[in-house]
């Protein structure tokens, strides 16, 4: 274990760390592994990074991680938000054949500090986030990721919307993002209707930029997309499935998170136009 500043980083070798791939995980991502064969030059390439922030999802974490691609071109990084929960002994159970990379956060930082940790450790030339609590199928991964590496999106959003949605969607969830979906158009000039789904990949050029984020909790998921548009990078969104949680409950609280949404929409607005503004002088 390596004890950082802020953070543990651990290595988790788990029952067997031979990458061969058994027949059903292979059968289930075939179409992924032989699409990233094209893209391997060299039998040590991290193609994909997926980081997956966890706190207190000790019910689902274990099935999520035995059902994500295995391959020696993926890394798979949990980082574990200061659970108060049995999350992380749940992750040392995993029974797969790979090698996952574990960070704790010494204190609960937020679903964005989260994913700025992981982006901070990822290799991959495409970091995929996913949520922790089951509502993303694994097998669209290949869905988000493919623009990228064609080169024609810097970064993907997966858009139940575009796909299917296997649940009731709550109505202040979709009256939400419609307003999000509004002010993104009017102000940064793209319309993201899903804007809130953590399921999304990006070219590892974005990490600078997506590091810049001020936002640590769930408005992050905003800041991103207005992070990624105002420096000139392409977003498209994908067609995924969204199942509900079988476990647990949301963690976000809707005024808490409004709040900082609002204050993040005039943080941006006021930075672009004071850089038209010194353009233009």
């Amino acid at each position: 274990m390596k004890t950082l500043s802020s953070e543990e980083e651990i290595h988790l070798t788990l029952k067997n760390l031979e990458l061969d791939k058994n027949k059903e995980n292979y059968s289930r991502f075939q179409e992924l592994y032989d699409y990233l064969n094209q893209y391997k030059f060299k039998k040590d390439q991290i193609l994909i990074s997926i980081i997956l922030p966890a706190y207190n999802e000790e019910k689902s974490i274990k099935q999520i991680l035995e059902s994500l691609p295995c391959d020696s071109s993926i890394e798979i990084i949990v980082i574990d938000d200061n659970s108060t929960d049995d999350s992380v002994r749940e992750i040392q159970k995993v029974n797969s054949h790979r090698e996952i990379k574990l960070l704790r956060h010494k204190s609960n930082r937020g679903y964005g500090g989260a994913v700025i940790t992981g982006i901070n450790y990822a290799k991959g030339d495409v970091i995929v986030t996913m949520d922790s609590d089951g509502q993303h199928s694994p097998k669209d991964i290949i869905k988000l990721v493919k623009p990228i590496f064609k080169g024609e999106a810097d970064c993907t959003i997966g858009s139940r919307y575009l796909g299917s949605n296997h649940y009731e969607l709550p109505i202040k969830t979709r009256l939400g993002e419609a307003i999000i979906e509004k002010l993104l158009k009017l102000s940064f000039g793209q319309k993201v209707m899903n804007n809130q789904n953590g399921f999304r990949a990006f070219s590892k050029k974005l990490v600078p930029i997506l590091k810049q984020a001020k936002y640590q909790g769930f408005a992050y998921a905003t800041e991103a997309i207005i992070l990624t548009l105002i420096n000139k990078n392409r977003i498209i969104e994908c067609p995924i499935k969204v199942y509900d949680r079988k476990h647990g409950s949301s963690k976000i609280s809707m005024l808490h998170l409004m709040l900082n949404l609002l204050s993040c929409f005039i943080r941006y607005y006021i930075i672009s136009i004071v850089s038209v503004f010194k353009k233009r002088n």
